[in-house]
């Protein structure tokens, strides 16, 4: 998957109750799929991709919307959006940093793509021919 601020992802990323699915532009708790914008959708990547990391308004903006000019307001309404969806006040995975900018604070998993041997992508393959 390629975001609109030009980064590549690939595989997932497993946080609280949730997986992360950038490619398939998924967000699932357990086996359900959870209802997500494309902007907070796009966002959680961005926070989910570097945890533990100070990402400032400036470039959460640019990457989210990249052709845009939005106020700093926009950001903190699918913010706000974000820590309701992933938990609230019960379990705060998104920090704001006073004059920085803010922080995804959940411990984060990346889960690679599952890569099939050669003989079952072919077997695929020749079985759905």
């Amino acid at each position: 998957m390629i975001m609109a601020s030009g980064m590549q992802l690939q595989g997932s990323y497993a946080f609280l109750d949730f997986e992360l699915v950038p490619a398939r532009r998924r967000l699932l708790k357990g086996e359900l799929a959870v209802a997500i914008g494309d902007r907070a959708f796009d966002l959680l990547v961005l926070f989910a991709s570097r945890p533990g990391e100070v990402l400032s308004s400036e470039t959460l903006m640019r990457a989210v919307w990249p052709n845009s000019v939005v106020e700093e307001v926009n950001l903190r309404v699918q913010v706000a959006g974000l820590r309701r969806l992933l938990g609230g006040e019960a379990r705060p995975c998104i920090a704001t940093v006073p004059g920085r900018g803010y922080c995804f604070t959940a411990p984060v998993r990346r889960l690679e793509p599952m890569l099939l041997p050669e003989a079952v992508c072919r077997w695929r393959h020749e079985a759905l021919a």
